[in-house]
């Protein structure tokens, strides 16, 4: 059973009063996060302040301001954040990640949603009607960015999947006959599959990384989408398939 936040006194009273707002559990803020329960309950009961990335990636899930749920934050704000900082956690490959961080990640986009990719099957069966939510999140004002391989079979996989994206204003959907790691960015949050010659993608490490500050180690990963996106092709029209009206 999740646990939620009851009445016994508790050191951090904004945070659990932040979690009852949002009807949110202890174990569904930790899943979303990428961390312990426990961990999270320390941050109530006993007062801990998490890290950096966590605690602003909570904030944001609680539509909360970071430094009023931890007043603490304002002090180590000022401290350099290093590459290290900005790894959430590692999976060995992609059937390693939870199927529910790849939907929770996207579904919790308010701002730009990048899939550069070379296979779109798995995220498709990870995030159940994948093409409406990227709409909806378009239409919501969300800027989504779709990279896929200009050949392959993958090729297929886009039109199957996404028939008619391309024509939903907001998405850019495009073709790339460069793509080497597989990213996956949603705001923050990157899931990136690191190449291993040898190795297909699904077999690969995968790294869920969370911008912060300065982005010593998620600034590459930027970098590389912006450059992919200004490179691209426009995916030809008659590799989409129309949708009747």
């Amino acid at each position: 059973m999740p646990e939620r936040v009851g009445s016994t006194a508790v050191a951090n009273e904004r945070l659990r009063g932040a979690l009852i707002d949002a009807n949110i559990t202890i174990d569904a803020l930790a899943g979303r996060l990428g961390v312990d329960a426990k961990s999270v309950e320390r941050w109530i009961r006993l007062g801990r302040t998490p890290h950096a990335r966590n605690a602003h990636a909570a904030a944001k899930i609680l539509h909360a301001d970071p430094y009023h749920l931890w007043p603490s934050l304002e002090r180590r704000h000022q401290a350099v954040p290093v590459p290290r900082d900005e790894i959430v956690t590692c999976y060995p490959t992609r059937g390693a990640v939870p199927v529910e961080l790849w939907r929770t990640t996207v579904l919790g986009a308010v701002g730009v949603i990048d899939l550069a990719v070379s296979n779109l099957l798995f995220l498709a069966d990870a995030v159940w009607d994948l093409e409406r939510v990227l709409a909806d999140k378009a239409a919501a004002g969300v800027r989504v960015r779709l990279a896929a391989p200009a050949e392959g079979t993958a090729r297929a996989t886009l039109d199957d999947i996404f028939p008619a994206l391309a024509a939903v204003p907001g998405v850019r959907v495009v073709e790339h006959r460069g793509l080497r790691a597989d990213v996956f960015r949603a705001d923050d949050d990157l899931l990136v599959t690191t190449p291993v010659d040898g190795l297909t993608p699904a077999l690969a490490p995968v790294l869920h990384l969370r911008r912060l500050g300065s982005a010593p180690l998620t600034g590459g990963y930027l970098t590389a989408l912006d450059h992919i996106f200004a490179t691209a092709e426009p995916c030809a029209p008659s590799r989409l398939r129309a949708v009747a009206a």
